[in-house]
């Protein structure tokens, strides 16, 4: 098992960060302000998913949240009508939408505002009946940013992305797994094991096949016709025939299917 601690679990970290057997796991570690996305929390959420990236036995990043809430959102206080400023406050939560590897959002509370747009930027979301998706803009008087309508409705059909973002509903965990919106939900005190079990199928993969797949996955939710995507696929995956995982994988199927055809 690879276990690594890259920032030392105290109580004064925002933001803990670490692998544990190819997985990286972000926990937003302010649970007396509900953890907030400040800009110093934003900070240190790129630093991590950049690291994680960067580390070439890590196949997944798992994101969430200590105590009761997964993050309440922005700090109120950080919201000017500047874009520049607005970008840094997005800079949190988009470099986990824009990450290369794949992404969970293990949910255990609410997600609030950007927090909600963290969520919805993962690729997947395993939730407790805890959890809490609540887009609340306008209850601030904000349009929604960073990205999060285009991310609605490549995740949801109209009426639940609209019913969000236009009658500012929120969804508890388990309506949001009906919905769509998420994978499963589980008790909170087996949350985080069940994040971690689920990229169990992946983490003997090659990092670069992962990668590539993402891409291609990220590519068919952008416009692009079906002869598009046959030809990146095509191209990606005459790439990983090339490759010895895919060549002792085959081969050894093959062989598994001789021998039981000889029995």
């Amino acid at each position: 098992m690879l276990t690594t601690s890259i920032n030392e679990h105290t109580q004064m970290s925002l933001v803990l960060f670490e692998v544990r057997d190819h997985i990286a796991l972000i926990t937003l570690n302010n649970p007396q302000k509900r953890n907030m996305l400040t800009l110093e929390v934003c900070d240190q959420i790129t630093e991590y998913v950049a690291q994680a990236e960067a580390h070439a036995e890590v196949k997944a990043l798992i994101v969430t949240g200590a105590g009761s809430a997964f993050c309440a959102g922005g700090q109120l206080s950080d919201i000017h009508p500047n874009s520049k400023i607005l970008n840094r406050i997005y800079s949190g939560f988009l470099s986990i939408a824009q990450c290369t590897i794949p992404t969970v959002a293990a949910v255990n509370g609410p997600a609030v505002g950007a927090g909600f747009n963290m969520a919805v930027g993962c690729d997947v979301r395993i939730v407790t009946e805890k959890a809490r998706f609540e887009p609340r803009f306008f209850g601030l008087g904000l349009h929604p940013g960073g990205g999060n309508s285009w991310m609605m409705r490549q995740l949801c059909n109209w009426d639940t992305a609209a019913g969000m973002l236009l009658f500012s509903q929120a969804l508890t965990g388990a309506e949001a797994v009906a919905k769509g919106l998420a994978w499963e939900c589980v008790d909170s005190d087996a949350l985080l094991d069940r994040a971690i079990a689920y990229t169990a199928n992946i983490r003997s993969t090659p990092k670069e096949l992962l990668v590539r797949t993402k891409q291609t996955l990220r590519s068919a939710d952008a416009g692009k016709s079906h002869d598009e995507i046959i030809d990146i696929e095509t191209e990606h995956q005459v790439w990983s025939l090339q490759q010895p995982y895919a060549q002792t994988a085959i081969a050894t199927m093959m062989k598994k299917i001789s021998s039981d055809t000889d029995v």
